[in-house]
């Protein structure tokens, strides 16, 4: 077999679309069917070689395509009960290897073997399924096609026309590769440049490479750096990739207000996510925000990149990874494939690490650790210290709890609103409208967000309030949001009880960690990450008789005057009158509920906690739990004690 004009050994290809055009076209003229048996991608070659130039339009540093019926011989591991099963591989050795070029900017032929060692027939190849499947055209007119109650004939001759236009389309007409609709140029990124130049008081920064190419685009408004300037301290930081019609990379990156909404508060656009280009954005915004240096922890999605950079330049920040994408991560890298292991070896080792995401003490990740030597896994083992073992403090939920981070485990909120930007901006005709699109997007989120800061002033509590109690004061303190969860943590207090008490502090129960609880700090989750008062604490204040309200127990952050003093919409006008007092009214005696209906609550109550505690005790130890409550139920139910 003659070698194909475009084929050969030596013949070079300026496009992924062009590469695949001859691709399609060698298979029809010489009636063989190829297979992509190898390839990498443009950013996984990257990390081979970091220094090496690449064109990113490309997508792939290297492609093996190679004949159907070429690869390893299977052989089956069975008992021969079963029927011989077919295979295609008969060890061919047809392969056509493409790589780049030294200037990264091509594709290349460097090797090519036409041989089969089969009969290759242009009716056998016609019979293979991928030559069957009819073209989308001939798709999309057969049901009209047939709806005319034509005969079949009639019917095949006419979509058999269709199918003869389409090829001869795509053979006469350069034709742009699937991805192409979507990619962004230097181009587009210079048109949206003016469009965010024009917001007033807005920070518009180019990030340029050595060969004076533009590689990214830095923008903040004045009300993004005003609300970090009051909120700088946890920064969560992702990238949504797709915008309609658009493959833009554009991080997103939020903050967390004193009432717990989300706000943006810059926007990167970027060619490329190389970490240089990364490196310089989070510079350039240290430098436009002084507030930077009170960061106190970054979330993100974890890829190595991002937390090399953020280490590098924050580093009094801590960094810590999304659990969601902890989870994803392991999943695809524990596989059998990659690690040499079985089924069920593989299903221990995603149990294992997935108990450690969720450990709550250095103790309880030491145990789970071991388990994981236990397994005897050596690949496992060796992936496991060189990717996660060190870093466990920023996966790990017990120690990512241990620095202020407001309990936040995943990015979820980046996502949502990267979700929202999305459906909001809609379809666009170009870059700068895109833009001017997507700003007006984000001033309609931030006019909702403005909106429930106004009504938070104006909603009164769901339930009523004694006049002189805590929980009244707290609620005059602080947000709804922070005055919610210190709401739930008085009620809980109730049920603390402590195996040891001292003068200072003491040691409350505690099923997965030991800690330590003192009048104004303590060693638990919800006080290290919220700066809130926990119900440790507040239940040792009660043990020693001191009130349960104290303002220096909440962080400045969560209280009204804060918010009030900071929030955009409060600085421009005056704040709305609040809601009627909390205060639970006197009742005058017909009104008061009856004895029966008061005993019925305190019990509910009572009975809601104890479910509560049954469901999270351990499995081993449910149906002693549900026996006991059981019991007593029947011996109450018969009138006993």
């Amino acid at each position: 077999m003659s070698q194909a004009t475009g084929f050969r050994v030596g013949a070079e290809f300026s496009s992924y679309s062009e590469l695949h055009r001859e691709y399609r076209r060698y298979q029809k003229d010489y009636a063989v069917q190829l297979w992509t048996r190898h390839s990498r991608t443009i950013e996984a070659q990257r990390r081979r070689a970091p220094k090496r130039p690449m064109n990113d339009a490309l997508k792939f540093a290297e492609i093996d395509y190679a004949c159907i019926h070429g690869g390893k011989l299977f052989k089956t591991k069975g008992s021969g009960k079963r029927p011989i099963q077919r295979t295609n591989k008969m060890k061919c050795p047809c392969v056509i290897k493409l790589r780049l070029t030294a200037d990264g900017d091509k594709f290349v032929v460097k090797e090519m073997n036409e041989s089969h060692n089969h009969t290759v027939q242009q009716a056998e190849q016609e019979r293979l399924p991928p030559q069957r499947r009819p073209d989308k055209a001939v798709r999309e007119e057969a049901p009209s096609v047939l709806s005319l109650q034509t005969n079949r004939a009639d019917a095949r001759e006419h979509l058999g026309n269709v199918a003869d236009q389409v090829t001869q389309r795509e053979e006469n007409v350069p034709r742009k590769d699937k991805w192409s609709a979507y990619k962004i140029h230097r181009t587009d990124l210079e048109q949206m440049v003016p469009a965010l130049a024009a917001v007033k008081d807005g920070t518009v920064v180019v990030v340029v490479s050595k060969a004076n190419v533009l590689q990214a685009i830095y923008f903040q408004d004045s009300s993004m750096k005003q609300t970090f300037e009051k909120f700088p301290e946890v920064v969560l930081m992702d990238a949504t990739y797709w915008w309609d019609g658009l493959r833009l990379p554009t991080y997103l990156l939020l903050v967390i207000d004193g009432n717990g909404e989300s706000e943006l508060v810059c926007l990167w656009f970027m060619q490329n996510e190389e970490r240089e280009t990364v490196k310089q954005l989070l510079r350039i915004f240290k430098q436009k925000n002084p507030a930077a240096e009170r960061i106190r922890a970054v979330m993100s999605s974890g890829r190595p990149c991002r937390g090399e950079v953020v280490s590098e330049v924050l580093p009094n920040s801590r960094l810590l990874t999304c659990l969601f994408h902890t989870l994803r991560t392991f999943r695809g890298d524990v596989t059998a494939e990659k690690l040499h292991v079985t089924a069920g070896q593989r299903n221990l080792l995603l149990q294992i690490l997935h108990n450690m995401c969720y450990a709550a003490s250095a103790e309880e990740y030491d145990l789970l650790y071991h388990q994981l030597l236990d397994t005897n896994t050596q690949r496992a083992i060796d992936y496991f210290h060189k990717n996660w073992h060190d870093k466990r403090s920023q996966w790990v939920e017990g120690f990512k709890h241990e620095t202020e981070s407001y309990l936040t485990s995943t990015i979820n909120r980046v996502e949502a609103l990267s979700q929202k930007l999305r459906t909001m901006v809609g379809k666009f005709s170009d870059s700068a409208s895109f833009v001017r699109d997507l700003l007006k997007a984000i001033d309609s989120l931030r006019t909702e967000c403005d909106y429930r800061a106004v009504r938070m002033f104006q909603k009164a509590p769901v339930v009523a309030l004694e006049a002189s109690s805590a929980a009244s004061g707290y609620f005059g303190l602080l947000t709804n949001f922070a005055f919610c969860r210190v709401q739930s943590e008085l009620e809980e207090s109730q049920w603390v009880t402590f195996l040891s008490v001292e003068a200072e502090h003491a040691q409350p129960v505690s099923r997965r960690r030991a800690i330590a609880a003192g009048q104004a700090s303590c060693q638990c989750a919800f006080h290290t990450s919220m700066k809130l008062p926990c119900r440790h604490i507040l239940a040792f204040r009660q043990l020693r008789g001191s009130d349960l309200f104290e303002p220096s127990l909440c962080s400045s952050r969560w209280t009204r005057e804060h918010y009030l003093r900071n929030h955009p919409v409060f600085r421009t006008s005056p704040p709305p009158p609040e809601a009627s007092s909390p205060v639970k009214p006197a009742e005058a005696p017909s009104q008061r509920v009856t004895v029966q209906q008061e005993r019925y609550r305190q019990a509910f109550k009572v009975a809601q906690k104890l479910s509560s505690l049954a469901a999270e005790c351990p499995a081993e130890e449910f149906d002693d739990c549900l026996a006991v409550m059981t019991a007593i139920t029947n011996i109450w139910a018969r009138g006993g004690q």
